[in-house]
């Protein structure tokens, strides 16, 4: 059986089971995945809807003992307990690992091969051919969770993403025209317009119809035909100021050493919270909740978020001399974490869809496979 037959069987068995506990995913997802590997195709250890990513996800509990142990040895997968109402976050997971799975494996990187991880989703006003830290608080975005390159699992979010800072920011709607070869006036005139309008690049119709009327005085008429004469070129040009939308591999293995924002530390993975524990930070913040014995100060207690608002504005005689949000990325950083993930604002009552934080010194993980859907590095495949 080839590698897209085997991805069409295991899409099936999912579909049929979006409404089974978690191991009517994760059996089919671990057996597919080990038969990909027998053939040669470079299959993560935990593809994403496997019982691995599931565990490491926090979606199972593995059970330790007695008759469901057994059964789980002897089927060479551990059986999971979930709870019904997660069977469609795990379908919809396993669902992503297919078209993990699906994606070519001969991507232009170098060091790399085929698809590693989860894809996910990145938007900007801004056209690269690779993620450039240095870049990183020169657009419009707030870093509320962090500091670093913020990618999504939902491709609608990467797109409001996109279009909000393209069609609200005149100044890049501006040069943009202006580098494309368009007269100042019209590049001037059209992004006021479309700041106002919420038109960006799409809203070139409504700006023909407007510059078509008589203008009102010779003056304006005179500067309205101007205008009108630079149409056909602008609407040749309008590509370079509708931004872009990146279809990215974020390798599984960097997502499971990441900061959850929402969980406590005694849930994180583990080895963020060896890498947590064992940092000078949380050894004083364990010192402090020694001295106090107020469960708020206990560190094993306080999520990714708190921990990481802890680092940044101190505590007891420390409290505003905390770090920089560069300083704490690159402090995790080096105790291994190479970024942060975050329940997305729709999914925050529900533990569905994630956002993620990439930090600085971690940006060659992220492998652009698409460009607005044009396919990136395949070396001729089609």
């Amino acid at each position: 059986m080839d590698k897209k037959a085997l991805i069409k069987a295991l899409r099936d068995t999912v579909q049929s089971a979006s409404n089974s506990v978690a191991s009517g995913v994760s059996a089919p997802v671990d057996l597919i995945a080990a038969g990909l590997r027998k053939v040669g195709m470079p299959i993560p250890q935990a593809p994403v809807g496997g019982s691995q990513w599931m565990e490491n996800m926090g979606l199972t509990v593995p059970v330790e003992d007695g008759i469901p142990k057994m059964a789980g040895d002897f089927l060479g997968m551990t059986v999971p307990i979930i709870a019904a109402a997660k069977a469609p976050q795990i379908a919809a997971a396993a669902n992503r690992g297919l078209d993990n799975l699906a994606a070519p494996d001969t991507l232009n990187t170098p060091g790399f091969r085929g698809q590693r991880g989860a894809i996910v989703w990145h938007g900007s006003p801004h056209k690269f051919d690779a993620f450039d830290a240095s870049k990183i608080g020169t657009g419009e975005g707030a870093q509320a969770y962090g500091h670093g390159i913020y990618v999504t699992e939902l491709p609608d979010v990467a797109t409001r993403y996109r279009d909000t800072l393209t069609n609200f920011r005149p100044d890049h709607i501006e040069a943009k025209l202006v580098e494309a070869g368009i007269s100042p006036e019209f590049a001037n005139t059209y992004s006021q317009f479309a700041a106002q309008t919420k038109g960006g690049a799409r809203g070139l119709d409504d700006f023909a119809e407007l510059m078509g009327k008589p203008g009102p005085s010779p003056y304006i008429e005179q500067f309205r035909q101007r205008i009108r004469a630079e149409l056909p070129a602008a609407r040749s040009a309008s590509d370079a100021i509708a931004g872009s939308l990146y279809k990215v591999d974020l390798p599984d293995e960097t997502i499971a050493r990441m900061l959850d924002w929402d969980k406590p530390l005694s849930q994180q993975a583990p080895d963020v919270q060896k890498a947590i524990k064992k940092s000078q930070f949380y050894k004083d913040a364990l010192a402090r909740y020694k001295e106090t014995k107020q469960w708020y100060d206990d560190p094993k207690q306080k999520t990714g978020q708190s921990l990481h608002q802890y680092m940044q504005s101190g505590f007891g005689d420390e409290v505003g001399k905390g770090m920089t949000p560069e300083a704490a990325a690159a402090y995790l950083r080096a105790q291994g974490i190479p970024g942060i993930r975050y329940l997305d604002a729709g999914s925050r009552a529900t533990g569905g869809t994630s956002n993620f934080v990439v930090f600085p010194g971690e940006e060659r993980l992220l492998r652009i496979l698409e460009r607005n859907n044009q396919p990136m590095g395949l070396m001729g495949v089609k």
